[in-house]
């Protein structure tokens, strides 16, 4: 994850925390969401029109979205986790990364797989800030698999590429590009087992 979609993530927890909840929801997402960098900072500062007050809820308001509440205490409360839509979202994030061929996940993948498997009020809510569909689309053919203005944390190591190149091996449905050392091991078993079957023990 970039530097900026690892920011979001940890402003979820403290949005939860604010509301009195112990599990972190797709409100908490989205409201974390908002932020003044990264690729998507442009959709949060368009003039938009206000979402209908009912459509959205305390840790979403309008005034502070893109802030992070006070966490109280420490920041940790035992018990607090993703709930089970978060996680779906987050899992979206990966395939879209990998969809675009890309080593990363950023804001726009976050935000790209919340408008795409988020629940209609809060891809309302998004919408209601220029974050639609579309908008991120176009979004993500601009970047064409680079990073944009969001960074790595670190360069990523030798386990850590070969493990995204095995999950953009299982989204292409399996088709995975054999690894040039096992291509020249099978090659050198067939041929070996072909010479012994022409001439013999």
């Amino acid at each position: 994850m970039t530097t900026d979609a690892r920011a979001v993530i940890a402003r979820i927890p403290r949005l939860a925390l604010a509301a009195d909840r112990r599990e972190m929801t797709l409100w908490d997402l989205a409201a974390a969401l908002p932020a003044p960098s990264g690729n998507t900072a442009a959709f949060w500062h368009a003039p938009t029109a206000e979402p209908p007050p009912a459509a959205e809820p305390p840790a979403a308001d309008s005034r502070t979205a893109g802030t992070v509440p006070p966490a109280g205490g420490s920041g940790a409360a035992p018990g607090l986790r993703f709930d089970r839509e978060v996680r779906a979202v987050l899992e979206q994030a990966l395939l879209v990364a990998l969809q675009e061929r890309v080593e990363h996940i950023g804001t726009e993948h976050l935000l790209a797989a919340l408008l795409r498997t988020g629940p209609p009020d809060v891809v309302a809510w998004l919408a209601a800030h220029s974050a639609t569909a579309e908008a991120v689309d176009a979004l993500l053919a601009r970047l064409r698999g680079g990073p944009g203005v969001e960074r790595l944390p670190a360069k990523p190591s030798r386990a850590d590429r070969r493990n995204w190149r095995r999950a953009t091996a299982r989204v292409r449905g399996g088709q995975r590009t054999p690894h040039p050392l096992a291509t020249v091991a099978v090659v050198l078993t067939v041929m070996v087992v072909f010479v012994l079957c022409v001439w013999g023990p």
